[in-house]
C-alpha cells in the first residue's frame, strides 16, 4: 500500500490577509448551502490535482493540541470497494431490522451508498496521538471531535470544487481496518464516497424521498 505525505497548503508570500471580504461571505453561504450527502455519481474521474487540493484541507483543518490526529486512506482500486460494499451490505440488511411495518418498506427503498459508483473512496481514520495531548484532560473525545471537524472543511471545499462527498456510516470498523490494512491504532471513523454527482440536490435527499424532514433549530438564550 502506498504512503503519500502532503505539504501544508502554500499560502502567498509574507503575512496571511485574513480579511474576509462580503463576496468572500457571500460565497461561503452559497457552499454550505449547496452542501449534500451524496449518494449517487457519475463515473467521471477526480482529476489528480482536485484531489491533492482536496486532501489539503487536513493541513488546514484545526485540531485540538494541534495533533492533527487523522489518516487518510484513498481508494481506488474495484476490488477494494466491492469488499467495502460487502461490509456495508451486511449492515445495512441488519439495520433494517430495526424498522417495521410501511418504514421498513421505505427503508428497502432508499439508497443509502455510492461506494462501488464513486470513482473515489476516502477513509478517514482517528490516529490516536501516542503522547499526552494538551486540552483533552477532560474531554479525551475532543480528539476524535477534530477528525470530524476535518472531515467537514473536506465536505465543504469538495462542493466548492463541484464535487459531491457522501458519508457511508453502515460500515464495521474492524472489516474496514483489516480490508484496508490499516494500522493495529488506527480506527476509521468515515468511509467517504467521493465523485462528481449525478444528481442535483435541493434539498437533504433524505427530504426528498420523504424519510424525514429538517428541524428549525431550537435556541435557549441564558
Amino acid at each position: 500500500m502506498r504512503r503519500d505525505t502532503t505539504s501544508p497548503v502554500d499560502g502567498p508570500a509574507g503575512t496571511p490577509d485574513n480579511t474576509a471580504t462580503e463576496a468572500d461571505r457571500d460565497a461561503l453561504w452559497r457552499v454550505l448551502r449547496a452542501r449534500r450527502d451524496h449518494r449517487h455519481f457519475r463515473p467521471d474521474p477526480v482529476p489528480p490535482e482536485i484531489l491533492k487540493r482536496l486532501l489539503g484541507v487536513f493541513d488546514v483543518a484545526p485540531s485540538v493540541g494541534l495533533s492533527q490526529p487523522w489518516q487518510v486512506t484513498v481508494v481506488t482500486r474495484p476490488e477494494l470497494k466491492e469488499a467495502v460494499y460487502a461490509s456495508f451490505a451486511g449492515v445495512r440488511q441488519e439495520e433494517r431490522e430495526r424498522f417495521a411495518g410501511g418504514r421498513r418498506e421505505r427503508y428497502d427503498a432508499l439508497k443509502l451508498d455510492g461506494i462501488r459508483e464513486a470513482p473515489v473512496g476516502l477513509l478517514v481514520s482517528f490516529l490516536p496521538p501516542q503522547e499526552a495531548t494538551l486540552g483533552t484532560t477532560s474531554m479525551s473525545a475532543a480528539l476524535e471531535y477534530s477528525v470530524v471537524s476535518a472531515i467537514t472543511l473536506l465536505w465543504l471545499a469538495a462542493t466548492a470544487e463541484g464535487l459531491g462527498l457522501g458519508w457511508v456510516s453502515l460500515v464495521r470498523p474492524a472489516e474496514l481496518r483489516r480490508l484496508l490494512d490499516l494500522p493495529d491504532r488506527a480506527q476509521p471513523l468515515a468511509y467517504l464516497c467521493l465523485g462528481y454527482p449525478a444528481l442535483e440536490l435541493w434539498e437533504p435527499l433524505l427530504q426528498t424521498v420523504g424519510w424525514d424532514t429538517r428541524k428549525p433549530l431550537e435556541v435557549e438564550w441564558k
